[in-house]
């Protein structure tokens, strides 16, 4: 009929019959070249170093052909003719004119390399952002496919990498040159999109170990633990305190496993405190009458204390008051020991004996008493040295002060950890090993896209929030369609 006509679409339909002929076009020169490859290799005198040779040539083809497949099958997505697509279309709630004629985006990297995808361009208004509805559809983003977004990210998360180093595995993984502002542009982006998921996915994976343990017939004990590190800012090179928590799971007094949080450095460490707190409570809400105890684990910080004092202490999930406890980590009362210990008149011997015991007793039964009746006997029978007196009555006023949170016999028999090893070995994980080495500075916006997507990793969620990041990937509608 005359007034009939073909809707137009973004992406067209292709047969198996076109699929053949363009993958297939494709192979016949890659086949070729193994062939060439093989004889060269087999025809050759049979040494170490043409064997070297032979894998990486190999390892080379194979790579270039899969990028020119996956180059030629996400550039025959899209009609030929341009006038073939829908006029109009809306994306995150904006509408976009198609623009007269495709053009080509020269360089998207990939597992396998950089590809070009001539397509067609919508622009929002007449000048207006521009945008492809193939890369947005596709989730190409930063000039870089979702897996190489994918690998870029993790580059920039593993301990010890640097701009330079995850540039050269990057090239060594796809064969392809990125730049430094291209690897902070995507770094930056993937952190902001797998923020979005990181509490939901740390959630699952909390709650996936809390009924590992209950599944045992057990109830789990969870461990809230927080801390700073300091760190070099840019461009000065002054340092700031960031700040690292974790949530462990523990059963019978073994770790279960840990998810991590971090954040650059900021006052009071504000940001940390709203996503930890937004953790443990909806922890509490799906899992609360599996968690036998909630243990609360720090040093004496100012800011690890006021956590305890203005949230922990009084913390309440749908108007129930949830009891926790708080421990004062084990090392950082041994230390003061040590200070104490540093300030008695005594040969280096005895000095160690009675450190070594006073460390032990600690640990037992009314120990912490004991401990201190020492201290007045030691100190009454050989004195305090002058020079460490300040430091001995501050270590000895800090022992009296946290001595309610100090019951380490009847905690360990609780099956509750003593110490904040877990949270010191975070700070040492996601700031120390990847963000203090030689020469590094950080300006804040950088630092937490890192931290972000390092904590992610060591939460063992990496996965799932990058899979819940595809998932959220905006739609492209078509608003307009085009008559005949």
């Amino acid at each position: 009929m005359a007034n009939q006509f073909t809707l137009p679409t973004l992406f067209r339909a292709i047969s198996d019959v076109q699929i053949q002929a363009g993958v297939g076009a494709l192979h016949k020169p890659f086949m070729e070249s193994l062939q060439i490859l093989a004889a060269n290799f087999l025809q050759s005198e049979v040494t170490p170093v043409a064997t070297h040779r032979f894998e990486l040539d190999i390892e080379s083809a194979v790579r270039e052909f899969a990028r020119t497949v996956v180059e030629w099958s996400y550039g025959a997505l899209e009609p030929e003719d341009v006038e073939a697509m829908p006029g109009s279309i809306r994306y995150r709630d904006n509408s976009y004119r198609r623009m007269r004629s495709k053009t080509k985006h020269g360089s998207i990297l990939t597992l396998f390399g950089n590809i070009e995808l001539i397509r067609a361009t919508y622009r929002r208004g007449r000048k207006g952002k521009v945008i492809s509805p193939l890369e947005a559809s596709l989730g190409i983003g930063c000039g870089a496919s979702p897996a190489a977004q994918e690998l870029v990210g993790k580059q920039m998360a593993i301990a010890g990498a640097s701009q330079q180093r995850a540039s050269e595995a990057i090239e060594a993984r796809s064969g392809a040159k990125i730049g430094h502002e291209k690897i902070r542009k995507i770094t930056k982006t993937l952190a902001g999109e797998m923020e979005e998921h990181r509490q939901e996915c740390q959630l699952v994976q909390l709650q996936t170990w809390i009924d590992q343990v209950h599944s045992a017939g057990e109830k789990a004990v969870l461990s809230v633990s927080r801390d700073g590190v300091c760190i070099c800012i840019a461009p000065i090179g002054y340092y700031e305190v960031a700040s690292v928590a974790t949530l462990s799971v523990f059963s019978q007094g073994e770790r279960i496993g840990t998810v991590y949080l971090a954040a650059a450095p900021e006052e009071n460490q504000t940001t940390l405190s709203k996503q930890l707190t937004a953790l443990l409570t909806e922890v509490i809400r799906s899992h609360g009458d599996q968690l036998e105890r909630i243990a609360y684990v720090s040093d004496a910080g100012k800011v690890e204390t006021a956590y305890w004092r203005n949230v922990l202490s009084k913390f309440y999930v749908d108007g129930v008051r949830i009891p926790m406890e708080r421990t004062l980590d084990y090392y950082h009362a041994s230390l003061r020991l040590t200070t104490i210990a540093d300030g008695f008149k005594l040969t280096a011997s005895a000095r160690e004996k009675w450190l070594k015991s006073n460390r032990s007793r600690l640990k037992e039964e009314g120990g912490l008493g004991r401990v201190m009746r020492s201290i007045s006997k030691m100190a009454e029978l050989y004195g305090v040295k002058k020079s460490k007196l300040k430091e001995y009555n501050k270590a000895t006023k800090y022992l009296r002060k946290y001595r309610r949170f100090m019951d380490y016999a009847d905690k360990q028999a609780r099956g509750l950890p003593i110490g904040s090893g877990i949270v010191e070995s975070a700070c040492k994980q996601i700031v120390s090993e990847r963000m203090k080495l030689s020469g590094m500075r950080w300006k804040p916006a950088g630092m937490q896209d890192v931290m972000t997507l390092r904590s992610i990793l060591l939460s063992q969620t990496w996965d799932a929030t990058f899979h819940q990041k595809l998932l959220s990937n905006s739609p492209v509608e078509v608003l307009y369609i085009n008559a005949a």
